[in-house]
């Protein structure tokens, strides 16, 4: 039987978790989960299926400093719980060209029938041009490397900037199936069967434009056990965070409790910040990522003085 790995990339905040969470329940057969966080603290998989098998991968990324750990990963899921499907879910800040390499390289060097099926990547089209601008080779490694894509947040941007992101797109990867239309607004099946359409297209991988690893460019703060809050609170704190009180955070989220004993889940990118409330949670705990990060002013913020555990990364230059 072949185990089918597909890899959904994207850059902090465009949307992968929320993709998961739509095609998982649509998907035929058995599915394994691999998670990969930058921070030290593991987010996503409580966000997806507690029923899945779920590995997750936390401090690092699995395509530079945590391959072995990736490596252990897949093979353990492979062989505990013989799945037809390994979906993966790299850092935000993850080379895909490097993720597919490891991938192959177990496939070739392992008995395991693993076969890489669809390397997917998702954009965001609000904040494409900022991303490119700053962050390019690895946001660059995630578009090139794809062979399909899906755009998020169309309905924050008009549709000539749509069209301008999608021609800016085809200059990095003329083969990948770009899918225009809002997938958000399809039910996770109708994206199956897009996905079932085009999974024959293939594409070379590149060689990554910038090979300096993510741990010398972004650094993150992961705090556990973080104090209460007002629901006003947590809104002035999204607002603050956008305006570089706290360095420049391309990614914050987490889970909550507020002072009504409710626990909200809270997201937050420079272009798109919100939250809600939840339920089902115990625990909560917070992660943010980004450059030039005031840790001192996030610990101080979040902290909770008695029980709070911090935990905290910074690159070495």
């Amino acid at each position: 039987m072949i185990i089918n790995v597909n890899i959904i990339s994207g850059f902090l905040g465009a949307g992968k978790t929320t993709f998961l969470k739509k095609i998982i329940p649509n998907i035929k057969g058995k599915i394994a989960l691999i998670e990969n966080e930058f921070g030290d603290i593991g987010i996503d998989g409580d966000l997806i299926n507690d029923k899945l098998p779920i590995k997750e991968i936390y401090a690092g990324c699995i395509c530079c400093s945590l391959v072995k750990n990736f490596k252990d990963s897949i093979e353990e899921l492979a062989l505990k719980y013989k799945p037809e499907h390994i979906f993966i879910e790299p850092s935000g800040v993850g080379n895909l060209s490097d993720i597919v390499k490891v991938c192959k390289k177990i496939s070739k060097n392992s008995d395991l029938p693993i076969r890489v099926n669809h390397l997917i990547t998702i954009i965001d089209v609000s904040a494409f041009d900022d991303y490119l601008e700053n962050f390019g080779g690895f946001y660059l490694d995630q578009i090139q490397n794809a062979n399909v894509i899906f755009l998020s947040h169309i309905d924050s941007v008009d549709d000539l900037k749509v069209e301008e992101v999608i021609s800016k797109i085809k200059l990095s990867n003329e083969k990948a199936c770009i899918i225009k239309d809002d997938w958000y607004s399809y039910e996770g099946k109708e994206i199956i069967e897009i996905l079932d359409t085009i999974k024959n297209i293939e594409v070379d991988l590149k060689e990554k434009s910038l090979s300096i690893p993510a741990s010398k460019v972004f650094s993150t703060v992961s705090i556990a056990n973080p104090k209460n809050f007002t629901e006003e609170e947590i809104d002035r704190i999204l607002n603050s965070i956008k305006g570089k009180d706290y360095g420049y955070v391309l990614r914050a989220k987490g889970i909550l409790e507020l002072d009504t004993k409710k626990f909200i889940y809270f997201d937050f990118t420079p272009h798109h910040f919100q939250w809600d409330y939840v339920e089902g949670f115990k625990e909560t705990k917070l992660a943010i990522i980004g450059s030039e990060l005031k840790r001192q002013k996030i610990l101080q913020c979040f902290k909770n003085k008695h029980i709070s555990k911090a935990l905290s990364r910074y690159p070495k230059f």
